[in-house]
């Protein structure tokens, strides 16, 4: 059996550009070898995708993928920044109640 290091879990929207076209998904668990990536399409095994965190940029490549779930395995693999940004909700508001403006992150566990 194969080592796999810690996913963290998490919900970071991201717009994948893809061969097929731009794909909208949500990362449900992350570490700095891959994610696993809900909502998306199904995508070809190998297909090569790209999106932007921060201003970013992150490559992967799928290695598996069902009819609404695809992983990605990072190339290169992402840094420590990259991936404490991918751990936070990207529209958490920390401490404050529904429907509140607020720009806090919360960390996904």
């Amino acid at each position: 059996m194969q080592h796999r290091s810690h996913r963290y879990r998490t919900q970071y929207p991201v717009e994948m550009r893809t061969p097929v076209g731009v794909v909208m998904g949500k990362i449900a668990d992350v570490n700095n070898h891959g994610a696993r990536i809900e909502r998306a399409r199904p995508m070809l095994r190998g297909s090569k995708v790209s999106f932007n965190v921060l201003g970013r940029p992150v490559n992967g490549v799928v290695v598996w993928s069902t009819s609404d779930q695809v992983g990605i395995i990072f190339r290169p693999h992402i840094n420590d920044d990259i991936l404490d940004t991918l751990r936070y909700r990207r529209d958490a508001r920390a401490g404050s109640h529904r429907g509140a403006v607020g720009f806090g992150l919360m960390e996904m566990r």
